[in-house]
């Protein structure tokens, strides 16, 4: 991962890596991100104001501070997953964890898209039925999600 900038530090930090920042870190906390078919998913993440030092060697501009959001679940020596995240200041630890992890519902969707509404099947050369292929099928998916859900509301 790459090296970042603390922001609570005077102007003459040095930039160290993401895991490094992580391993000396405290404040973990266990955060639960949704029930799977095992049980609540729950991990220990740490979320921290940092600002990317990538550009900072060639005298480019420092960039703006960012979240960084490190996932360590306790099973493992160190931590296994890093996020950036341009996510405003007042971001609480829980809602950047449960936005990380929504990219699991976008895959599935995706996944969807593709094997059950033909998202991949157009074979045509123009940009205009490219798109009339992919809105036909994004409303063929916004119109199963609301079945879906109209279903379960009327049981």
């Amino acid at each position: 991962m790459r090296a970042v900038l603390p922001t609570r530090g005077g102007p003459q930090q040095r930039p160290i890596a993401v895991k490094g920042v992580a391993l000396k870190a405290r404040g973990w906390k266990k955060v639960r991100w949704r029930e799977g078919t095992k049980g609540w998913l729950e991990s220990r993440f740490l979320c921290l104001r940092v600002q990317p030092s990538h550009g900072f060697v060639d005298g480019d501009p420092p960039h703006k501070e960012l979240w960084v959001l490190v996932k360590w679940p306790e099973e493992e020596k160190e931590p296994t997953k890093y996020f950036f995240a341009d996510l405003p200041a007042s971001c609480t630890l829980r809602r950047s964890v449960r936005i990380a992890k929504c990219r699991w519902k976008i895959e599935q969707d995706y996944h969807q898209l593709k094997e059950e509404l033909g998202l991949d099947h157009y074979e045509g050369r123009s940009w205009n039925g490219w798109h009339h292929h992919v809105t036909l099928v994004m409303l063929a998916h916004a119109f199963l999600a609301l079945e879906t859900l109209r279903s379960k509301i009327n049981f």
